[in-house]
């Protein structure tokens, strides 16, 4: 794994980029990963040690008419994908040793280096991003640097935080309402009190570790990998957490018009010459607004564009059915397996 510090065109840091290595096994078929099916169907699986058979996060299928899709957890106990260890005391104190800025920018790389180190990384070979997220209005509206070639859309704001931490692992995603739903991996338990009373104290003092999000396109949804415990410990608290936010990307180079060059160049041109011989109404153009114009003009970088891998699988639509409607009757609500078929 290699990776990068991004900056925006002010200097300010964004995140990181990440490249992860063909050639290094962990990376080509992390252990936390999508299974793509026929019809719509996906699986988040997690290998488990000594199994051959990898366990069940959730289940998902898209409707038909893409209006959105239906969603079921497992709740199984499973190893998080960032350790325990990664985030011990000591580490949690030397953050909160530091300047508020440069927080994030080291949270950033113990993150990294968990999920390339840790037995149940979702990092598979190619790029990503891991942009840091802190909120922006008092209702938990969270908003990461601006990164040029990235659509704003897709990465810019995370909002519904709040409402992520569901009791019911049975959730519908409609596709039609204008928001992406923050989704937890697992429900917390009685096992999960200790470590919020803790994660509360250290909100408390401001020196909470961000929840860790990775983006999944296929559902315009983001999942919580890291933080479940931290993130109730933040609502109690009614303190914000930060974010850290990962996206698999990709980047396609973009050939700029070279006319369209030439008249910003002449545009400017113009402008300075007509401010120097003192014409009305005309004023110097601030230095930020002159740099973000011949930016956007000249800037050849590759856009950057999110996409969510999984992995092909050939299981029937009866296995398919048949693990969803066993979870189901467990939750005593087979009635709603009718949700999942086509």
């Amino acid at each position: 794994m290699y990776w990068k510090d991004i900056e925006s065109d002010k200097g300010s840091w964004v995140g990181l980029e990440i490249r992860c290595g063909e050639r290094e096994p962990g990376f080509r078929k992390p252990a936390l990963r999508l299974e793509s099916g026929a019809n719509g169907w996906l699986r988040l699986v997690q290998d488990s040690a000594g199994s051959d058979e990898p366990l069940v996060r959730w289940w998902a299928r898209q409707e038909e008419g893409y209006d959105g899709v239906h969603l079921l957890r497992s709740d199984a106990a499973m190893a998080s994908s960032v350790p325990a260890s990664a985030l011990d005391s000591a580490t949690v104190q030397r953050h909160a040793d530091l300047e508020p800025e440069q927080r994030m920018v080291s949270w950033s790389r113990v993150f990294a280096r968990a999920l390339a180190d840790g037995p149940a990384s979702f990092l598979h070979s190619g790029d990503w991003v891991l942009l840091g997220a802190h909120a922006v209005t008092d209702d938990w509206r969270f908003e990461t640097g601006p990164l040029r070639g990235m659509e704003p859309y897709r990465y810019r704001w995370v909002e519904n935080l709040r409402d992520a931490l569901r009791e019911d692992p049975l959730i519908y995603l409609d596709w039609w309402r204008p928001r992406r739903e923050v989704l937890n991996l697992r429900a917390l338990t009685e096992a999960d009190e200790g470590r919020i009373a803790w994660w509360r104290k250290k909100s408390r003092e401001g020196a909470l570790p961000p929840v860790l999000l990775w983006y999944l396109s296929c559902l315009e949804a983001y999942v919580i990998v890291d933080g479940h415990a931290r993130l109730r410990a933040a609502l109690l608290e009614e303190r914000a957490p930060d974010l850290l936010v990962a996206h698999s990307v990709y980047q396609q180079m973009h050939e700029r018009d070279p006319e369209a060059q030439q008249r910003v160049l002449g545009t400017v041109a113009r402008h300075a010459e007509e401010l120097a011989l003192g014409l009305p109404g005309r004023r110097s153009i601030a230095t930020d607004s002159l740099n973000d114009l011949l930016i956007s003009a000249f800037d050849n970088r590759p856009l950057l564009f999110t996409c969510t891998y999984g992995w092909a699988t050939r299981r029937s639509e009866a296995q398919w059915m048949g693990e969803v409607g066993a979870r189901l009757l467990a939750l005593g609500r087979g009635d709603s397996a009718q949700d999942f078929r086509r």
